[in-house]
Order: structure tokens, then sequence, then C-alpha cells
């Protein structure tokens, strides 16, 4: 987040403020879930090219009047960071005894530490990476981004300020080749090890050091208005396309990174004559007073959307996202007038010396509550033992998935292709498909296991339709390409089982796919969706039980699983397939089974299934005969139960 005065370091630029709010707008939408913002990630680098054209044009005219001093300096940042940053750690620190589970309030806490001593980039980055399920369960990711300003501002003005005393040709020289330099190295990290091209400084410093060069005049001005017209609406057009066009699938940063960043580097370029109609609509009060309080909102926000989905479900509707918006608007606003404002113009801790002091203070206490929220296990004692088990389940699926050979996660798509075994006939059994998405990969443990006469092929993908379909993500195109048009069509199989995380809109592509795949076998079998819930099972079952509210699960289910199978079934009734009804087989009467007799939840997230819920819901289909095949691969009369 930028944490300057808008402006060059001479004059107010109202219209950053504006661009603030761009990016604001975009980051929160991207968070809320709104589904036209699936790029709105992208608000971020707005930020970064904001914030390195407003500190080092500060620093420049400061030393220029040889008046900067690094305690000046850092006293700035701290009264613009620390006031709203340090108020949210102590409310949602005490929000989270109430609503965290041990394992949650735990994480928190070693969150909360490194967020205090702004290195969460390195703390997430050991995580599980930014596009992650599940990401959106940590109150803190975002701290990623302060962490990123604040250790390039410990480094740049110790730089920066020799360069200073250079030659300009000199200076924008060294400027330049940082930024080339920084984002060559993105190239590549982002190639090989994408969550250090994410979060870590080298491989950002470039969007910073972009807006460093347009405030020393690195960019020649545009002379004429008509340009600066068109560079203003290509600017903003950029930023906006990118907060739309992308999502979590594109590679990030890198050469996508550039859209934002020039579309931010141009507006502000453009806008230096205040002749532009971008510049008007980003100078009009009420988009500069939201981007006035974007910081509080950036603080704020990502804490009470996580929260809210803990303590109420992760599910929102569009109405949900609308009220939780407003909400963090309201917040962001009332931080910025009431505990902002007050630290930066109202004279409390005026002193230097008070203020480091105070920083000091806060910093410690903050730390020493993520030391006992880490250290004391989430304050465990809270919950009987019960309960503790379900908020601390946790399972591997990438073995029963067999993740990286059968199962290509989005993890390995570099390369996506299936390990030969995956697709290896056995002359003695029975062999049957299985392709599709997740949804089909945490079957294969459960069919494989229980039907011995057969014996069960895999080829999945991870968000991959097992459909016929020119567009889609590059690993999906590969791996379906070449299950239906190279390895099909050189051999014969008993059956194939199609499956997925069926939307009706599926229907379309799902029809002819299912014409072809009958040449290439003696059955196909679709197996219709798995119920799925508006948070992880687990956390759900936990909470019901802290309730003592049984009702709530079945509450939390996603609605709408029952009409997309029924759908399916009445769709797929004059094709000559087998429809499946895993729904049906794992919620009779529409009570949903949610355990393994074990104690264990038969679903490890909102809908996946463990290797015993695989087996338990195998073990089902086997007992209503699934698809008119015995537990030897033997053909017998079919069940109707669940099939159609």
């Amino acid at each position: 987040m930028s944490i300057a005065t808008a402006g060059t370091g001479t004059t107010y630029r109202p219209d950053i403020d504006g661009l603030r709010a761009v990016a604001i707008v975009l980051v929160l939408m991207f968070h809320l879930g709104v589904g036209f913002t699936k790029g709105g990630f992208i608000g971020v680098d707005v930020f970064f090219v904001i914030s390195g054209f407003l500190i080092s044009g500060i620093i420049a005219k400061e030393a220029a009047g040889s008046r900067f001093s690094f305690g000046h300096f850092y006293e700035r940042r701290i009264r613009r960071l620390f006031p709203a940053l340090f108020c949210v750690f102590g409310v949602f620190s005490v929000a989270g005894l109430f609503v965290l589970f041990p394992p949650e309030l735990e994480a928190y806490g070693k969150s909360l530490g490194a967020a205090t001593l702004f290195v969460a980039n390195l703390f997430f980055f050991e995580g599980d990476g930014y596009f992650a399920e599940g990401v959106d369960a940590l109150p803190l990711i975002h701290t990623w981004s302060l962490a990123v300003e604040e250790q390039f501002y410990l480094f740049f003005p110790i730089l920066f300020l020799p360069l200073l005393r250079l030659r300009r040709v000199t200076m924008l020289g060294v400027l330049w080749g940082g930024a080339a330099l920084s984002f060559a190295l993105g190239l590549y990290l982002v190639a090989r090890a994408p969550e250090a091209a994410f979060y870590l400084l080298p491989a950002r410093a470039w969007e910073l050091l972009t807006g460093a060069l347009l405030a020393m005049g690195g960019i020649p001005p545009i002379g004429s208005r008509r340009l600066r017209q068109g560079a203003g609406f290509a600017g903003l057009a950029a930023i906006l396309i990118a907060g739309g066009a992308f999502n979590k699938n594109v590679q990030f940063p890198g050469w996508s990174a550039l859209l934002p960043c020039l579309g931010a580097a141009l507006i502000i370029h453009s806008g230096r004559e205040r002749d532009t109609l971008v510049y008007a609509f980003l100078a009009r009060p009420p988009v500069v007073l939201l981007g006035l309080f974007s910081y509080s909102l950036y603080v704020w926000h990502m804490p009470m959307i996580v929260f809210t989905k803990m303590e109420f479900g992760r599910y929102l509707s569009n109405v949900d996202r609308a009220l939780l918006g407003l909400a963090c608007l309201a917040a962001g606003y009332l931080s910025w007038r009431f505990v902002e404002r007050p630290f930066r113009y109202g004279g409390l801790l005026a002193r230097r010396r008070e203020l480091f002091l105070g920083a000091g203070i806060a910093m410690a206490a903050a730390l020493a509550v993520a030391s006992i929220f880490a250290g004391g296990r989430g304050f465990e004692g809270r919950f009987p033992p019960e309960i503790r088990k379900l908020a601390s389940f946790r399972y591997d699926p990438s073995g029963p998935m067999r993740e990286g050979t059968c199962f290509i996660s989005r993890a390995f798509a570099e390369g996506a292709a299936l390990a030969p075994a995956c697709l290896a006939l056995d002359p003695a059994r029975k062999n049957y498909l299985l392709v599709g998405d997740s949804h089909a990969a945490h079957l294969w443990a459960g069919f494989e296991g229980t039907l011995p006469g057969i014996h069960v092929l895999q080829a999945t993908a991870s968000g991959c339709a097992p459909v016929l379909r020119d567009k889609g993500a590059a690993r999906c195109r590969a791996i379906m390409d070449f299950v239906f048009h190279d390895f099909l069509p050189r051999q014969h199989l008993d059956g194939i089982v199609v499956a997925a995380n069926w939307t009706t809109a599926d229907l379309r592509d799902l029809i002819p796919t299912l014409r072809l795949l009958e040449t290439y076998a003696d059955r196909v079998i679709v197996l219709g969706p798995v119920p799925t819930y508006q948070d992880t099972l687990p956390r759900l079952l936990a909470r019901s039980a802290a309730r003592g509210d049984p009702a709530l699960v079945a509450k939390a289910r996603v609605p709408g699983r029952a009409t997309i199978d029924a759908a399916f079934a009445d769709a797929l009734a004059a094709e000559n397939v087998t429809y499946v009804s895993l729904y049906r087989a794992l919620c009779p009467d529409d009570q949903c089974v949610t355990g393994d007799g074990k104690g264990d939840p038969v679903q490890f997230d909102y809908g996946h299934l463990t290797e015993a819920g695989a087996r338990l819901l195998a073990s089902r289909l086997l007992a209503s005969g699934f698809a008119g095949i015995s537990d030897d691969g033997r053909p017998e009369s079919a069940s109707r139960s669940y099939t159609r």
C-alpha cells in the first residue's frame, strides 16, 4: 500500500488518490469473490507503482533542500502505517478468541508475529501460495504487500540518496538497470518458483522502481494534450482489463504484471498537466475520499471478510457480498477518520521520541500476543477433545489422489503430463478409465480399493472438466486432448467413468463428448456431483458440536447440488450411458453422511472426499449394483437406487 501524501513531493495530485481508489476497489471486490474482478489482486501492483512514485519524489525534494533525515522519514512511515494496522491487530486478536478454533488461532498468532515484524511475505511464501485453496481463511494474508514495501523502503533511501548526487543520466541509468534486473528475475522465477516471484521483494522491486522513474523524470513528458488523453484512457483501460480478465491461472507477476503497472504509470504520467478526462474523473471528491482512506480500508477488509466467513460460512451470496463490502468501507472510513488522522495530523504522540516508544510498545505487545497464541496451541483448552479433534483434522490428499502423476494439479501445470503407469492396462482385470477433475481424482483410491476385479486407470487434472472443449487452462487441454485424441483411439476399454465438479453449463459440451467416448468403451458411466458445503466439513462439524446445533451442517450445504444432479439425470436419460447419482448415494432422503464411523469427516474441505470417504461411497455404490458391475468386475443386474 502506498503511504505517502499524494504528490510528487512538491504539489498535491488528487488524481493519485483517485487512482488509489480504483486499486482498493479492485482488491476489495477480488477478496469478496465478485465474479467479474477475478484479477482484482492487481490492485496491489497499482499501489506499488504509486508508492514508488510518491516516496522517491519526497526523498528527492527533501534531499535537494538538505532536509532529508532518516529519523523523519521513518517517523512518517510509522505515523501512516502503525495506527490503523495495530488497531486491526488488537481488534482481531480479541475476536480470534471467540471465532477461531485452536489450530486457526495458533496459525493466526504465527502470521501476527510475521506481520508485526513486516516479514509477512516471507512467512506466507512458506505456505501453499496466494491463490491456493484455504488462503481465504488467513486473516492477515494481505499484509504480505506491506512487508514488501517496508523491506523496499528499509534499503531504498540508503541506496537512492547517493544516486541523487550523481549526474542525472547516471542516476536514471542505475534506476532503469535495477528495474530491468528485477523484472528479469521475476520472469525467471515466475516460471520456476512462482511463489518466490509473487511474494519476494527482488522480483517485485521493478514495480516500485517504475514509480521512482516516473518521479525522477526517467520517462519523457507527453507534450500533446491529445496524447495525454489517450495515455490516460489507455492506462485506465489496462488496469480494468487486468482486473477483469486475469485470474488465479494467469502466471503472475512477470509479463502479465506489465499491464496493470504500465496502466498505473500511464495514468500518473498523463495526469501531470491535470488536463485529461481521466484526471478529472479520478480527482472528483468522492473518488478522492475513497483513495484517502484506502490504506485503512486495505488493512481492515481482509480480516473482516475472513472472520465473517469463519463465523457464518464461506459461501457469500450477492447480498452478503454487498453488505460485507459496505461494512468494510465503513470500517475503513472510521479508521481513517478516528485512528489514522489523529496520529498524522492531530498531535497524538507529537514528539518523535514518544512516537518511536509507542511504536516499540505496540510491536512488543503484538509479538507477545503472537507468542501466546502460537506457543499456547491456540488456547486449545477452550474446547473438549472431540471438538479439538474435528477442528484439528488434517488430510493430505496428494497420495490417494496420486497428485503429480495421475492427478495434475496447478502445482504441476508446468509441462503437464500423466505418468505412463496411470494409463497402463492390466490384462488380468477389467480396465476402466477414470477421467475428470479433482472430483474424479478423489474417487480413485475408493474405487481401486473396493472393486478388486476392476483396474482403474486415471487421467485427472484440477479444474478441468472432462469434455471436448477448445478453451481452458493449458494443463487441461494438455491432459484432456491427450486422453481424447491420442490415448483412447488406440485401444478399446471395458469402461470409461467420467466425473467432475459439474455445473449445468457443462451439459452442452458433455453430451457430444459422451457420444465420442461410447466408441472407445463397452460402457460409459457419468458420476454426478457430491454434496458441497459453505465451509470445510471438518470445521462445520466442529462448529456444530461447539454450538450444540446438529442442524448447522445441513444448513451450510451449498444449495443447488440436488438440482444439478437431477438436471444431469434428466439430460442423460436418452443417452447410451449410465448416470450414477453420487449425491443420492451420500445423501439418501437428503440426509448426508458426514462421518466415516471413526470420528473423522468423509470430506476434508468443502467437498473433496477423504480416502475413507471415497471407500465408503464406493461400497455404497457397489451394494446398489454400481453401473451393473459386481466387485469382481463381472456384469450383474444393476439397482436403480443411484443409477439412471
